[in-house]
C-alpha cells in the first residue's frame, strides 16, 4: 500500500510575517491523500510455483526410493545367480544318481494289475489336471486385464510397481501350473531360436525357451557365427537364462541366432564348428 499526503506550507520573514499571521483569516489545512493498492497476482504465482516445486521434489524422492530398490534386487539375482552356477555341477551329479536309482528300482520291479481304486485315482488325476490347466490359462488372462487397468490407476509410481510385482509373481505360477498339467504335450528341446536379451552386467543371456519348450539345467545353445556356446543355469516355464561358457558376451546381442546343434549354425553361417 502506497500513502501519499501533501500540506500547504506558508513561509514568511521578520515581524511583517508575524503580523500578516495574526491579522490573516484562518486557512483550513488541506491534504491529498493517495491510496494504491499492489497487485496480488505475483505473490499468488510465486506460491503456486513453489507447490509445484515440493511436489516435483517428492516425486524425485519416490524415484530415487525406487531406484534404490531396483539396485538391491539386481544385486540379489545376480548372487543368486553366481550361487545356482556354483552349485550346478553337484545338482546335476545328484540328478544322475537319481534316474539311476529309479532305472534300477524299475528293472527290478515286477508289473502286478491295477486295482479299481487305483485307476479311479488316475482318472481323477487326469481331471485335476484338466481343470488346473483351465483355471491357470483364466488366471493368466485375468492378470494381463489387470494389468492393463492398473496403467491408468492415479496411484502413486511405487504402488503400481509393488501391483505389478505381485502380478507377474502370479502370471508365473500360473504357467508353471500350466506346464505341470499339460504333461501330453511336453516337447522335445528347442533346436534354435534368437536371443530375447542380454544382460552384460549379470554376464546372463536370456533366452525365450524354458522348461516347456524342452530346456533344461546344462544344455548348451551355439550362437552367433563368432563361436560362442551358452550353458543354461535356470529355467522357468517359457524362458530361461544361460552363461556363456567359451567365446565372449560382447559377441552376443538380441536377435543372434541359438541353436542346440552345431549343424544348424554350420547352415546357416557356413562351417565355423567342427
Amino acid at each position: 500500500m502506497f500513502i501519499l499526503c501533501t500540506l500547504p506550507v506558508l513561509c514568511l520573514q521578520g515581524e511583517e510575517a508575524g503580523r500578516e499571521i495574526r491579522s490573516a483569516p484562518p486557512v483550513k489545512a488541506k491534504a491529498t491523500v493517495r491510496i494504491e493498492l499492489e497487485d496480488a497476482t505475483g505473490s499468488n504465482q510465486t506460491l503456486q510455483e513453489q507447490e509445484q516445486l515440493d511436489g516435483a521434489r517428492r516425486e524425485a524422492l519416490k524415484f530415487k526410493r525406487l531406484n534404490f530398490e531396483l539396485q538391491k534386487d539386481n544385486k540379489l539375482l545376480r548372487k543368486e545367480l553366481i550361487k545356482i552356477l556354483e552349485n550346478f555341477q553337484t545338482q546335476n551329479e545328484k540328478y544322475r544318481r537319481l534316474q539311476l536309482s529309479i532305472a534300477a528300482t524299475i528293472a527290478s520291479s515286477r508289473m502286478q494289475a491295477a486295482s479299481t481304486r487305483e485307476g479311479q485315482l488316475c482318472k481323477s488325476f487326469v481331471e485335476v489336471s484338466d481343470s488346473g490347466r483351465a483355471l491357470a490359462l483364466k488366471t493368466i488372462e485375468f492378470c494381463d486385464s489387470v494389468a492393463a487397468v492398473v496403467k491408468d490407476i492415479p496411484i502413486g509410481s511405487f504402488r503400481k510397481t509393488e501391483l505389478r510385482l505381485k502380478i507377474d509373481a502370479l502370471r508365473r505360477d500360473a504357467r508353471k501350473l500350466i506346464n505341470i498339467a499339460d504333461l501330453e504335450n511336453r516337447l522335445k528341446p528347442v533346436e534354435r531360436c534368437r536371443v530375447l536379451a542380454v544382460n552384460k552386467n549379470l554376464q546372463v543371456v536370456v533366452l525365450p525357451v524354458g522348461s516347456a519348450h524342452g530346456a533344461f539345467l546344462g544344455l548348451n545353445y551355439y550362437i552367433g557365427k563368432e563361436r560362442t556356446v551358452a550353458k543354461i543355469i535356470a529355467v522357468r516355464p517359457f524362458v530361461s537364462a544361460a552363461v556363456v561358457v567359451k567365446g565372449s558376451i560382447e559377441n552376443v546381442a538380441p536377435g543372434s541366432q541359438a541353436a542346440t546343434d552345431v549343424k544348424t549354425i554350420n547352415k546357416q553361417f557356413g562351417k565355423l564348428w567342427k
